[in-house]
C-alpha cells in the first residue's frame, strides 16, 4: 500500500511568504525583486480565494481548469489573471465567496504593466515607479486574505 501524497501546494501560505519577503527586500533597497514578488504574492493570494470558492483543484493541490473552460482557465500569471477573473467568472463554483473577497481588492488594475518577465528584464528597463502601486495592490490582496481567515473561508 503506498502512502498518501501530501498536498504541497498553499496558495494563502505562499502569498504571505512571499508578501512578507518583498516588504523585507523593499526596505533593504531591492525595488525590483521586491517588485517582482508583490506581484507573485498578489497571484498567489487570488488563488487562495479561488481555492476558498470551491475552484477544482489537481491532486498536487494546484488549480485545475474549470469544466468547459479551454486555456490554462486561472493558471495565468499577471495581467492575464486578472483578465480570467473577468472572463471566467461564472465558472467560479462559489462566485459569491469570490466576489465577497474579490470586491475587497480594488486596485487589481493596478498589476496591469507587471510581467513574470521582469524576473529576466535588465535592471534598467525595469518598470521600478510601478513598484508603490504593485505594493498598495498587494496589501489589498493580503487584507482580503486575513478577512477570509477570520471568517473562516480560509
Amino acid at each position: 500500500m503506498s502512502a498518501a501524497r501530501p498536498v504541497l501546494v498553499s496558495y494563502f501560505e505562499s502569498a504571505r511568504r512571499h508578501f512578507h519577503d518583498a516588504g523585507v527586500l523593499l526596505g533593504g533597497s531591492r525595488s525590483a525583486n521586491a517588485g517582482q514578488l508583490f506581484g507573485i504574492a498578489a497571484e498567489c493570494g487570488i488563488k487562495a480565494i479561488l481555492v476558498a470558492s470551491r475552484v477544482p483543484v489537481g491532486t498536487d493541490g494546484s488549480l485545475d481548469r474549470p469544466p468547459g473552460v479551454k486555456g490554462k482557465g486561472f493558471k495565468e500569471h499577471w495581467p492575464q489573471l486578472r483578465q480570467a477573473l473577468t472572463d471566467l467568472a461564472a465558472a467560479i463554483p462559489d462566485g459569491r465567496t469570490a466576489t465577497t473577497y474579490l470586491s475587497l481588492i480594488p486596485n487589481l488594475t493596478h498589476f496591469s504593466d507587471w510581467l513574470i518577465e521582469h524576473r529576466y528584464w535588465r535592471d534598467g528597463a525595469l518598470p521600478l515607479t510601478s513598484v508603490a502601486r504593485w505594493q498598495a495592490a498587494a496589501t489589498e490582496v493580503m487584507a482580503a486574505l486575513d478577512q477570509a481567515k477570520e471568517d473562516g473561508r480560509l
